[in-house]
């Protein structure tokens, strides 16, 4: 099972740092932060997303899609959209046909999955928490820990700040999201 975790931080610019400073680090899990998402917010409120995946190969591609679309349920950003289109377009879909009735249903069915996961028993606090903690000039970092031992993980990122929200995903969840990404 995973842990699907948000680290949110009250400076806009705090979450990359963190990221950045953490892949730096020689924990068991730091390959977990392979394909993690820094998010920030301007005064504004104003999305601004970080991908450390890279979206001209299909497994990037696929991360970004899936964040897209976790990332627009999760902050009701519109433009979480664009990231799927714009990863489809480098990798997907190089002849630029986003919006065929296969990708959107692709995507489509990966916001409902994300509405209903994190709806769901157990999970339904992590989307209040963090929608609570995500105001303008605040930043966080969204990953998954596939780590045997989270707690001691959890435990080495609270030394960097700020608040940990996270979730434990059931083993459906976690089948289904890995066959998204195969998707």
């Amino acid at each position: 099972m995973s842990e699907l975790i948000a680290f949110v931080f009250r400076d806009q610019f705090r979450a990359p740092e963190v990221l950045n400073e953490l892949r730096r680090r020689e924990f068991v899990w730091v390959r977990d932060l392979d394909e993690a998402v820094a998010v920030t917010m301007n005064e504004s409120g104003k999305a601004r997303v970080h991908l450390t995946v890279d979206p001209s190969n299909y497994r990037g591609a696929s991360w970004a899609r899936l964040w897209g679309s976790f990332l627009s349920v999760m902050l009701f950003q519109p433009m979480t959209e664009v990231i799927v289109e714009a990863t489809s377009r480098l990798a997907l879909l190089p002849w630029g046909n986003f919006g065929t009735t296969n990708e959107s249903m692709i995507w489509a069915n990966e916001s409902e999955w994300w509405r209903k996961s994190l709806a769901s028993s157990g999970n339904g606090n992590f989307k209040r928490d963090v929608g609570a903690l995500m105001a303008p000039n605040a930043s966080a970092i969204f990953m998954f820990l596939r780590t045997q031992n989270a707690a001691a993980a959890l435990k080495q990122l609270s030394n960097y700040g700020d608040t940990l929200v996270h979730t434990t995903l059931s083993s459906e969840q976690d089948e289904k999201l890995f066959e998204m990404l195969s998707a």
